[in-house]
């Protein structure tokens, strides 16, 4: 189906619910919970209604901070109903950036489990509520505490807005070199026409299951799995959070047909002792994105599984989910991205003159499309910086174009950006919690390759004095989501730096991989020092 048949979220919900009314749509097997597209729609308007009823007005924020749970995407169709945007919180996050997001973003209501693993959400919302003078409104989806709104009660006279498809319908936050994140905005056309096109190219039906090991708050979650199954008719089949054994027990029992995940789960799936127990063949095709996959493992994954049709895709949040994605059936779907959606270019341009090369060439990726974001909140130079005046998005990703037309990833970046196991992480962001340790002089953060994350994340510190990296540590966690925190930790006396003074990160990651740095504290089990 054209997505642009749809003209926003709510649009497309409704459409469902009136041609496929009592299939399926989402299950949540763990808990036993399913709903069909007709209570999926009905319980989005009655979320709507209630926030309407509260006095949420179209364009405000409407913020999430849960597991994936099955009110989930009830709430972010809720959000497009009301006209509201909607605001995804990663689960990991910890107080000081949830203080920051939700301040930038000025949210007026958030939706929340009490708590989720070892995070009170509630409790420390809650806490923060004194610095978020917007925030009116704690709506949680628990047993209802103190003066929030229990979930359930919410309900007012049934209508809904009906937002524009170039209007903004979500708000999610990417780290940012300047030590913030940075929150996208993505219209309902950009993540209708990503989810829509995405599914075409993975040949998406109304007979498929489709499965993830990807949080719902990461755009690959809400956009590209809900949205997709939304747009053909197929089941969202979810899970709290990922297990590779939970992962084996839900794909065997609900038969599922498609997967998406990242290359540190499929690595985890494939590797574990256990999946030789599982019947896993109803799997036909899926994703793997989120970070740079190793052909081998993909090969491997889709004959061990089997997903024989597995495909590597590429995206960031700032194209609403993919920019490039395979056919099931291209040859080179491991050991490249495939070919932009349709509609959409792709250009390969020289980092400094930022004109194309040739053919063959390694440069910055640039991608043009419906997809491409509004711009980000609230920072018109970075808007600037990354979207041109002839709409091409600067991904700050380096690649190259193959001789059959697809997009291969060379693994280098612009940007220092980290990706550990899928999730983003930016140096500076960690370089400035470490500064603000009384024993810290001077830091640098960097990656360092690893088989299992792909990437780890490292930092070298000039110390005043002795201090045990387990203060370090602690000090990191307290402020930072543990994916956040270095795993290595080198103890130098100064660094190797530029003629103008900077850094310089790629001396380090060398010194550190050949073993010539003096390690503080090695977190990785079963490795010597010059992995």
């Amino acid at each position: 189906m054209n997505e642009l048949f749809h003209q926003n979220l709510g649009d497309a919900l409704r459409y469902r619910a009136e041609v496929s009314p009592t299939a399926c749509a989402i299950s949540f097997p763990q808990t036993g919970e399913q709903l069909s597209y007709r209570s999926w729609r009905d319980e989005s308007i009655r979320i709507a209604s209630g926030l309407l009823e509260l006095g949420i007005d179209q364009g405000e924020r409407i913020a999430l901070l849960a597991e994936n749970r099955i009110q989930w995407p009830i709430i972010e169709f809720a959000c497009a109903l009301a006209g509201a945007i909607f605001v995804p919180l990663n689960t990991h996050l910890r107080r000081k950036e949830l203080e920051y997001i939700l301040g930038h973003s000025q949210v007026k209501a958030i939706f929340l489990s009490n708590r989720f693993r070892s995070q009170s959400y509630l409790s420390t919302i809650t806490s923060l509520l004194p610095q978020l003078p917007k925030l009116k409104y704690l709506i949680t989806l628990d047993k209802p505490k103190g003066e929030c709104i229990d979930y359930r009660s919410l309900k007012g006279p049934e209508k809904s807005i009906t937002p524009q498809g170039g209007d903004v319908c979500a708000l999610l936050y990417t780290s940012g070199t300047t030590g913030f994140p940075k929150g996208a905005l993505l219209s309902h056309r950009a993540m209708l026409f990503d989810g829509s096109q995405v599914s075409l190219r993975l040949q998406i039906n109304s007979k498929d299951r489709w499965t993830s090991m990807i949080p719902l708050f990461h755009c690959a979650g809400c956009v590209m799995n809900i949205l997709g199954c939304v747009l053909t008719g197929a089941r969202y089949v979810g899970i709290d959070a990922f297990d590779p054994v939970s992962m084996f027990q839900i794909i065997q029992a609900e038969h599922c047909t498609v997967l998406s995940g990242v290359p540190t789960s499929y690595a985890a799936m494939l590797n574990h002792p256990d999946r030789k127990h599982y019947d896993l063949n109803s799997l036909r095709t899926g994703t793997c994105g989120g970070a740079d996959a190793n052909p081998q493992l993909l090969a491997r994954c889709a004959t061990e599984y089997p997903i024989p049709h597995l495909c590597n895709v590429y995206g960031q949040t700032e194209s609403a989910t993919i920019i490039s994605c395979p056919t099931t059936n291209d040859p080179e779907r491991w050991s490249t991205v495939g070919k932009p959606l349709d509609g959409c270019k792709i250009q390969i341009t020289d980092p400094t003159t930022h004109q194309p090369v040739t053919q063959g060439c390694i440069g910055q990726i640039e991608a043009k499309g419906p997809f491409v974001m509004n711009g980000y909140l609230n920072n018109l130079e970075a808007t600037k910086d990354t979207i041109d005046e002839d709409g091409w998005l600067k991904t700050g990703d380096l690649g190259q174009i193959t001789k059959s037309g697809n997009l291969q990833l060379t693994g280098g970046r612009l940007r220092d950006m980290i990706i550990r196991g899928g999730e983003n992480i930016y140096p500076v962001e960690v370089e400035n919690c470490l500064l603000d340790h009384a024993s810290v002089e001077e830091t640098a953060v960097f990656g360092l390759p690893d088989d299992y994350y792909g990437e780890i994340v490292a930092a070298a510190v000039i110390l005043r004095g002795i201090t045990g990296a387990g203060s370090l540590i602690n000090h990191c966690r307290e402020r930072l989501a543990r994916f956040k925190v270095p795993t290595m930790w080198f103890d130098v006396k100064e660094f190797p730096l530029t003629a103008s003074g900077k850094i310089k990160k790629i001396t380090l990651q060398t010194l550190a991989t050949k073993g010539d740095l003096k390690i503080l504290h090695n977190s990785i089990a079963n490795k010597a020092p010059g992995f």
